[in-house]
């Protein structure tokens, strides 16, 4: 018997993490690079966070754990939690739009 992997909800969500985690990286020039960043930044508490784990959330093929949620969602900014609860009211939705 097979099963799938996620459902299409759970795909915008993992896509969303990994749109935020380049938000939270801006300064990354590759993958590899901001996988290689977020891994140290994520890191602590007995709780190693590995550049492939980060890969696998920027491809979408894994769901990060809340508390890796929560602090990449605290170095985005917290404008990002607007774009969870109103997608439309997402400033990054809006580059350009005028006021």
């Amino acid at each position: 018997m097979s099963f799938r992997k996620c459902t299409s909800g759970e795909d915008s969500e993992r896509a969303w993490f990994a749109d935020l985690l380049r938000r939270a990286f801006p300064e990354a020039g590759s993958e590899n690079e901001l996988a290689e960043l977020a891994a140290e930044v994520l890191s602590h508490d007995g709780r190693p966070v590995h550049a492939r784990t980060v890969r696998n959330w920027l491809r979408c093929e894994n769901a990060p754990h809340f508390r890796y949620v929560l602090r990449v969602i605290a170095m985005a900014g917290a404008e990002t939690v607007f774009a969870v609860l109103e997608p439309e009211a997402d400033p990054a939705s809006n580059r350009g739009a005028r006021r």
